[in-house]
């Protein structure tokens, strides 16, 4: 018997022990360190797509907000099978070198760091709570270069391990844009 998602849905399956680790064609992935207070970093989930759209394909390791994932999950089908919306709180495709493709409208970009009258070393830098500069996205008018402009603590930082080594992206979903300066 073949399950078919409705309602602008995918069916993804999740190990929800997989927080420790998930293993993608052998190679070691981690959301995090467990040690890792910040839930914000810790907490986006790696789900197999059993059956995807046009957009995402069978087979596919996606990484998803974990709201979608807590028990009583209204998408919780049997065991370890989701049927997921198709929608903002799916993040990115990860490939099989761990790069994250940004999908359903999320923008991936660098934190601005806050101007000063006189340089500081990288690590006494403060960034700007609601600005970034577009590295790749899923909405065609939001383009590699841009400078966004968002709401106010808008910008999302998703952490993972791949290989060993830890990879942080910073997304914004692209509702929460109010402005853009275009290069």
């Amino acid at each position: 018997m073949i399950m078919t998602p409705t309602n602008n849905k995918i069916i993804v399956r999740v190990d929800l022990k997989q927080k420790d680790v998930a293993n993608i064609g052998g190679v070691e992935v981690r959301m995090t360190n467990s040690y890792n207070t910040n839930y914000r970093e810790r907490s986006p989930v790696i789900a197999e797509v059993v059956n995807g759209n046009t957009t995402i394909f069978d087979g596919s390791f996606i990484v998803c907000h974990h709201n979608n994932f807590y028990e009583p999950s209204p998408y919780h089908l049997e065991k370890d099978l989701y049927s997921i919306p198709f929608n903002k709180t799916i993040f990115g495709i990860l490939d099989s070198n761990g790069e994250l493709t940004p999908v359903c409208g999320n923008v991936f970009c660098n934190r601005v760091d806050i101007e000063t009258a006189l340089p500081l070393p990288p690590d006494q830098r403060k960034k700007h709570i609601n600005r970034g500069v577009v590295i790749a996205s899923s909405v065609l008018k939001y383009k590699e270069g841009y400078t966004i402009f968002t709401r106010p603590n808008a910008l999302y930082d998703i952490v993972y391990i791949f290989d060993k080594q830890k990879i942080t992206i910073t997304k914004v979903s692209e509702d929460m844009i109010c402005g853009v300066i275009a290069i």
